[in-house]
């Protein structure tokens, strides 16, 4: 689909709805399919009769085209650009790298398989609702997770956790139809194998200490994995990170520890442990390296430093 450019004249200059220019960037090997019309109900959502808003529309063709588009778009709006990331947490991810810096807003429309970042902090996942409520969006600056040097939206995570996104991976590039089912699937297939990892940390300027554990997570959004919800106090407007472990367990306490960590009521058991950070440093256990994720994205590293980002970049609520 080529580039299309619409545009209306601005309302009248006694209404208080301000004009915004909005880039739509549709990620055509999301998880959810880009329907004919898409282009049409994207137009029409924000280009309304006597709307004051202009919108663009594009498809991405590779790996990181979205965010070439973005930073383009950025040079040229400023504070009047919206970029809306039409797919996953990986679009979302992609795109956020590249608003870093600017004044232009990241919006998402929910269209991948798992859409975690927006499950927390937008009103709906239903595209329909979504489409109503763009055109007036909120918009205030939130806090990224800085890992390395990268930037992380939603959460970061190591251990059980990055086995499993990496099964997920697999699956969905077999199993494609299996769509969120592909990550309780993955836990699974998970659980045959080690289950028990170990590194060392500092958080917070506190002493290092050697950790064994199951998984661990650093979470600036609350959920991952297609609706799992490690942090559900996390905030992306209070300025931290919500730091969660899990200490090594037998399968019988894994298997019933599972549905509390997916509805967010784990907090509270003894193997866990929540603890609100701004900064710290992983080490991977000598002769090792640790093996985590950022917004679903692998990595390996032998040492970690993270700290957050206040109000790193602006996001549009909706």
């Amino acid at each position: 689909m080529p580039s299309t450019t619409f545009w209306q004249p601005a309302l009248p200059s006694d209404d208080v709805l301000p004009g915004y220019q909005y880039l739509f960037l549709i990620n055509p090997a999301a998880g959810q399919p880009n329907t004919p019309d898409m282009a049409v109900r994207l137009a029409a959502a924000v280009c309304y009769a006597g709307s004051p808003h202009t919108c663009e529309i594009r498809m991405t063709d590779r790996a990181g085209h979205g965010a070439d588009l973005a930073a383009e778009f950025a040079l040229q709006h400023g504070a009047q650009g919206i970029v809306v990331a039409c797919g996953g947490d990986g679009t979302a991810h992609e795109i956020a790298q590249s608003l870093l810096g600017t004044q232009t807003a990241l919006a998402i429309l929910p269209l991948g398989t798992g859409n975690d970042f927006a499950r927390a902090f937008l009103s709906s996942l239903n595209l329909d609702q979504l489409l109503g409520r763009i055109a007036k969006p909120q918009i205030r600056p939130i806090d990224l997770l800085e890992v390395n040097g990268r930037m992380c939206l939603n959460i970061t995570s190591f251990g059980f956790d990055t086995r499993v996104q990496s099964l997920m991976m697999a699956i969905n590039r077999r199993l494609r139809w299996l769509g969120p089912m592909s990550y309780p699937l993955a836990i699974v297939i998970g659980l045959l194998g080690n289950r028990t990892f170990t590194f060392s940390c500092a958080l917070d300027g506190a002493p290092r200490q050697k950790v064994h554990y199951i998984l661990a997570a650093l979470c600036n959004g609350r959920f991952y994995g297609g609706g799992f919800n490690p942090a559900p106090q996390a905030s992306v407007e209070d300025g931290s990170i919500e730091w969660v472990q899990v200490d090594p367990l037998s399968l019988p306490r894994i298997l019933g520890l599972i549905p509390k960590y997916k509805q967010g009521r784990h907090l509270g058991d003894p193997a866990v442990h929540g603890l609100s950070v701004k900064k710290g440093q992983l080490w991977a256990a000598p002769g090792q390296v640790l093996l985590g994720n950022i917004d679903g994205e692998l990595f390996e590293a032998t040492e970690i430093s993270f700290k957050v980002v206040p109000g790193a970049i602006r996001f549009a609520f909706f």
